[in-house]
């Protein structure tokens, strides 16, 4: 026996009303053979008390009680929901007809006179226990059916929850799987087909350093030949599917037209079985969003719109797939950037290489020579200065970089004519285009702008620029230079008919070591630096650079634009010249810890007429400034017994040469070291290797009498 038939078979409670008890007696005795609970009662009141308390399955109420008689107590009852439909059965000794109509109309099931025939009694109140034991019966498997549902219900619930849960366990293991982007992208276009739809398309914007416009992977459900997105894009989706077609567009390529749904938000499509294209009638796209990425998954299938349960689970499983993705590329990023760092090391071993091989050869000609052969030295000399000239530019590339990347480059600003800007950085290219015979076209429409910045950082941008031209145009190729003043902007542009730059390249080639061939065999050297520079200085002096190029073999034009203005042409003041014969009486000192490196100094300064005496350290330096009294300190910082500044100092409190030229000539470039140089009395500083020409020009400068403003030149 079930739950509800054990209950129904209780006992149930039967309520009598009389105002004799006498009458209560009888009842009891006449009713206990039903086996059930007898309630009586002794007045109306009682019986609404009791009614509260309580369910029955029956009431018998006398008519005539004193108070409140049987009618109106039945009246009152009706207005309980508990007994509203309760069986009442009238028990008088009176019959009236109006009185049992009006019973009736209360809603009585039965009118007995009494005295009561006790088996009509019985009979008449069991038929009721009955009905009020099947009514409860009833109820009772009612609500064992509506627990059944909710658990069912429940348990499928539950079942659902464990299917979504183990299918996001499994596609987050498999994304996990991977780092490699392509993978992660089929995986998840392979998860998403198997569950979450017949079809599935996953594509996000170019990838890599030479990309295509979006990367799409696909895959359907029990098919080895998943459709291609290109070409569905193209039809299906566009005309079957606009709005996500649209949507689509959006997330692959930047458009955003009004009154369209967010990014963040997803759109779906339905359309009727009668119209289905391909079998496909409805398609969801979901953006695929990373830090730095956009894509979209798109998901097809042959049912109709997306249960909200289907939705919210495609929801969480594209959260992970952003996920994955996101790991993908910041692996592919972080191999990338391992990939040109080993590519930068190996050719910059390259570049510093090349320059040894013919120092090598020159130092053994020289020491096969026959002694005093003016002709093998000369040869010698030119070679060794060429390729040590070469290397000073990429240790000056490097450090450049460096204290970019550290934010650490401290800008002279003047205004500057950009007439003098070009000057410098034609004069700095001039031996490039000399060396490969090329034809340098100037046509400065601006000569007479000024702009605001570094004389020296803006001659070395356009140098770069003319270099970069110079060394990626063939031989006896043609450069143009031109300069425009528009609108408060400074530009100047570098066009050649060189190699030209692919168009996939193009956005990457000012990134640093950034090479369009990185192969070893590459006919042109370099490290891939010179344009990283020319966009950080540019943008230091509030400018900007632009690159442009039709394609291979059709040339490239750079572009620099800086805020300036209009002034009236100032023609430059020229040196004067300087005789070598004025030389004679100029004394100098040089102090280097290196013997090699001050006698090399010694031997030049010699050759040009003046007077020189070398010291090795501080003390010595000390001892021989007293005795000499030089006008001239060309010094070293790192000494071994103490720093080139202290030094500096020491001869500037002293009596020796207090109003000497100090020059600092120093390995360390760096702005600090040029500051602390400056504070202890350095006029001018020099970075190893110096050029000569430099180092010359200043103590020719001392020799005329000028003025000198303590520039630094590093």
């Amino acid at each position: 026996m079930d739950n509800a038939v054990a209950s129904s078979r209780q006992p149930v409670n039967i309520l009598v009303v009389d105002d004799l008890p006498q009458q209560h007696l009888v009842m009891r005795t006449i009713l206990e053979e039903l086996g059930e609970n007898v309630i009586t009662v002794g007045s109306g009141r009682e019986a609404l008390k009791a009614v509260l308390e309580r369910n029955f399955a029956v009431i018998l109420l006398d008519v005539n009680m004193p108070g409140m008689d049987g009618l109106e107590t039945a009246s009152l009852l009706r207005t309980y929901r508990r007994t509203a439909s309760t069986p009442i059965i009238f028990v008088t000794a009176y019959i009236d007809e109006s009185e049992m109509k009006r019973a009736y109309l209360l809603g009585a099931v039965d009118y007995i006179s009494a005295p009561v025939v006790p088996e009509i009694l019985r009979s008449k109140v069991k038929v009721f226990v009955e009905m009020h034991r099947m009514h409860k019966e009833l109820l009772l498997r009612a609500e064992e059916r509506e627990a059944f549902v909710r658990a069912e219900a429940g348990r499928a619930a539950a079942e659902r929850a464990r299917q979504r849960a183990d299918f996001l366990a499994a596609a987050s293991h498999v994304l996990t799987r991977s780092l490699e982007i392509d993978t992660t992208l089929q995986r998840i276009a392979e998860l998403a087909s198997g569950e979450l739809a017949e079809t599935a398309f996953v594509a996000v914007r170019g990838i890599g350093e030479f990309a295509a416009d979006y990367t799409a992977r696909s895959a359907r459900r029990n098919h080895p030949h998943p459709p291609d997105f290109a070409a569905f894009r193209a039809g299906t989706l566009a005309q079957a599917f606009p709005d996500v077609n649209r949507f689509v567009d959006r997330l692959l390529h930047e458009s955003s037209p009004e009154n369209e749904p967010g990014i963040d938000e997803f759109v779906t499509e339905n359309i009727s079985d009668a119209c289905s294209c391909e079998g496909i009638r409805c398609v969801s796209a979901f953006p695929l969003l990373t830090g730095s990425q956009k894509g979209v998954l798109v998901l097809c299938a042959a049912a109709g719109p997306m249960p909200a349960e289907r939705t919210t689970l495609v929801q969480e499983f594209v959260s992970r797939a952003a996920i994955a993705l996101e790991n993908a590329l910041l692996f592919s990023t972080i191999r990338d950037g391992d990939r040109r760092k080993n590519e930068f090391l190996a050719m910059l071993a390259h570049e510093l290489r090349n320059p040894l091989a013919p120092i090598a050869n020159a130092a053994a000609v020289m020491r096969s020579a026959k002694k005093g052969d003016a002709e093998v030295l000369r040869w010698a000399s030119e070679i060794v200065g060429t390729q040590v000239e070469h290397m000073v530019r990429i240790v000056e590339d490097l450090l450049d970089v460096s204290r970019i990347a550290r934010g650490t480059v401290t800008l002279r600003k003047a205004p500057v004519p950009l007439s003098v800007v070009i000057g410098r950085a034609v004069e700095t290219s001039r031996p490039h285009l000399i060396r490969h015979s090329q034809t340098l076209t100037c046509d400065e429409g601006a000569v007479d702008a000024v702009v605001d910045g570094d004389v020296v950082r803006l001659a070395q941008i356009v140098a770069n620029l003319l270099n970069n031209a110079s060394k990626f145009t063939p031989q006896g190729g043609h450069i143009s230079l031109s300069t425009r003043f528009a609108d408060g902007i400074a530009s100047i542009t570098v066009a050649d008919d060189g190699q030209g730059i692919d168009a996939a390249f193009l956005p990457h080639v000012f990134d640093l070591f950034a090479q369009a061939d990185a192969s070893l065999h590459r006919s042109l050297g370099g490290l891939g630096i010179g344009l990283t520079l020319v966009r950080h200085l540019t943008e230091l002096h509030g400018g900007s650079v632009q690159c442009r190029s039709e394609g291979l073999g059709k040339g490239s034009e750079f572009t620099i634009r800086l805020p300036g203005t209009m002034t009236e042409r100032v023609t430059p003041v020229r040196a004067t010249v300087v005789h070598l014969n004025r030389k004679a009486a100029t004394r100098v000192l040089v102090v280097d810890d290196l013997v090699a490196s001050a006698e090399s100094l010694e031997a030049l300064l010699a050759i040009h007429g003046y007077i020189v005496r070398c010291a090795t350290d501080g003390e010595s330096a000390l001892s021989v400034a007293a005795e000499m009294k030089p006008d001239v300190v060309v010094l070293d910082i790192g000494l071994p017994d103490m720093t080139g500044y202290e030094l500096a100092r020491y001869l500037r409190q002293g009596s020796a040469c207090p109003r000497a030229l100090m020059i600092a000539l120093s390995g360390y470039g760096q702005e600090e070291n040029v500051r602390q140089a400056m504070e202890a009395g350095v006029d001018h500083y020099l970075v190893k290797p110096a050029d000569p020409a430099a180092l010359l020009e200043l103590l020719a400068t001392r020799e005329e009498g000028r003025d000198y403003d303590g520039m630094a030149a590093t």
